[in-house]
């Protein structure tokens, strides 16, 4: 029985390790999973039964039937319990948690699956430890090697689990020592490894270690061999641009708060909590930016980094990625401008940003790229109502002299006409929306558009008094039917604020349009 039990699970190895077929994925898993079965059937020893169970649980939960597997796999682990001599089998039970584990963690039963994968961890701990302390192979099944593997394992299920659980520093950590034992081991998908150090970036980005987030990258960009996976290497870039970004934008609050003196920032800043041994790559020290000119310094350093991978990410292949880099380009954009003390500069800041996304925004297809041509739509709406309003001010706009500098306010009349233009798109948009659809954001978002129309009619200049009163009497209207829909959307305590503002615009238009057909 022994012999018939040992080339049995040959064959089911052998099996195992055949190519799907794409009409019958599962097809060699089936021969497999029925050879298991007929050997359970003649066999009495409860060891060849728990080592069955274990390979028939495996077999199921490849083929997704999960219950199956589950199934199995306690039974396997209430055999194993008779052993007498379980020490020799223990990476079974190591791997039967695993399995069980994983099984609870996707049922979404995660602090069960927590639990679970928790003893696996202290029985992989247990076994790394006895084989490092006697400096010899573990007389186990699967030997030294075969615990460590499971253990790595163990640690990718925790690091899931608590990722489902949104405890983001534990799913950090957890992550980290599984990346730490691929690496070293050599065991790693370099695609995977790559993008995990881009997710475990954005992680410490997002708690300030900045430095610790642009090491990751350049882990990353340093196993990818050279001159090799050039898209791979694109998209560190893109992070990388990204990890600066998120830098400056944070240095230039600290400016606005009058804490970028702050002593801790620079510790906040370059705090480490993992690192690779047999990299070339050196740990960052990052100083927080205390200066206007050091806040450039990083946004052309961001730049830079996505302009290079702009040139794998072209727009004419990689819509989504090459839009992406330019918000963000379009983003830091604004962020310097708030520090900006030339009101010509946060002008030319503006319209940079209107020369970055207005080009891609027609050219791409909205039907194909919805969501794209949405956020662009908005972002495209607003930035030319940020500039005209702004331009109101800067070149002293009135009903009746038309500011300052002629050629400012011919600015400010065309960024009013594209403000109407583009927040009439969105308010198109919004109307496509069925009924079930209509959510808060959704009256938010429209009650904006309408808002922002009107406002935009109300400043437009012209020397023309006629035309001057046509926009006047336009704005006027749109006010008035933005109150009629905010009251028949039942919409009044949400927008409160906006009415009060509605109906002073309603009570005023009225009387500027006649002081202005009396001229």
């Amino acid at each position: 029985m022994l012999y018939e039990f040992e080339s049995t699970l040959f064959q089911v190895e052998h099996l195992e390790k055949f190519p799907s077929l794409e009409e019958q994925p599962f097809l060699y898993k089936y021969r497999a999973r029925t050879l298991l079965q007929q050997l359970l059937q003649k066999t009495q020893d409860p060891l060849q039964q728990a080592i069955i169970h274990y390979q028939l649980g495996v077999n199921f939960l490849d083929c997704e039937e999960n219950g199956e597997s589950r199934k199995n796999m306690g039974k396997s682990l209430q055999l194993f319990s008779q052993i007498e001599d379980i020490e020799n089998y223990l990476t079974y039970i190591q791997s039967i948690y695993n399995h069980l584990g994983f099984l609870a963690v996707n049922l979404d039963d995660n602090e069960t699956g927590l639990a679970i994968l928790a003893k696996a961890e202290r029985l992989g701990e247990y076994l790394i430890a006895k084989g490092d302390f006697e400096k010899r192979p573990l007389k186990i099944q699967g030997g030294f090697e075969r615990a460590q593997e499971f253990y790595t394992i163990t640690l990718f299920y925790i690091a899931q689990a608590y990722t489902k659980l949104g405890i983001k520093d534990k799913a950090a950590y957890y992550c980290g020592q599984t990346m730490l034992r691929q690496f070293k081991s050599k065991t790693y998908e370099l695609r995977d490894f790559v993008i995990n150090c881009i997710s475990l970036s954005e992680y410490y980005s997002g708690i300030w270690n900045f430095a610790q987030a642009f090491y990751l990258l350049l882990v990353g960009e340093a196993v990818i061999p050279e001159g090799k996976r050039k898209k791979l290497r694109a998209t560190l870039q893109m992070a990388q641009g990204k990890i600066i970004g998120d830098m400056m934008s944070y240095c230039v609050d600290c400016i606005k708060s009058n804490q970028q003196n702050d002593p801790s920032l620079p510790k906040l800043f370059n705090k480490y909590s993992i690192t690779f041994d047999g990299v070339n790559v050196k740990q960052l020290v990052f100083q927080p930016s205390k200066t206007f000119d050091e806040i450039k310094s990083l946004f052309r350093q961001s730049n830079t980094l996505y302009k290079k991978a702009m040139t794998i990410f072209v727009l004419d292949g990689f819509v989504t990625e090459h839009i992406q880099m330019l918000s963000e380009i379009s983003i830091m954009y604004k962020v310097i401008m708030s520090l900006e003390p030339d009101p010509n500069n946060v002008i030319a800041y503006l319209e940079k940003r209107l020369d970055l996304l207005l080009p891609v925004f027609n050219a791409i297809n909205p039907k194909a790229y919805q969501n794209t041509y949405e956020k662009l739509l908005v972002e495209i709406a607003e930035i030319n109502n940020e500039l005209y309003e702004f331009l109101v001010k800067f070149n002293e706009i009135d009903d009746f002299q038309g500011g300052k500098s002629k050629k400012l306010t011919e600015k400010m009349n065309k960024a009013c006409l594209n403000t109407i233009q583009y927040y009439e798109k969105i308010v198109e948009q919004l109307k496509l929306l069925e009924e079930k659809q209509r959510d808060q954001a959704y009256y938010s978002s429209i009650t904006t558009a309408y808002f922002n129309i009107a406002k935009a009619q109300s400043k437009f200049f012209s020397k023309d008094n006629k035309i001057k009163v046509q926009y006047l009497v336009n704005s006027l209207n749109q006010y008035k039917q933005l109150v009629q829909f905010i009251n028949q959307q039942n919409q009044q305590n949400e927008f409160q604020a906006v009415l009060q503002m509605c109906k002073e615009m309603i009570q005023i238009l009225p009387s500027k349009i006649d002081r202005i057909n009396y001229m």
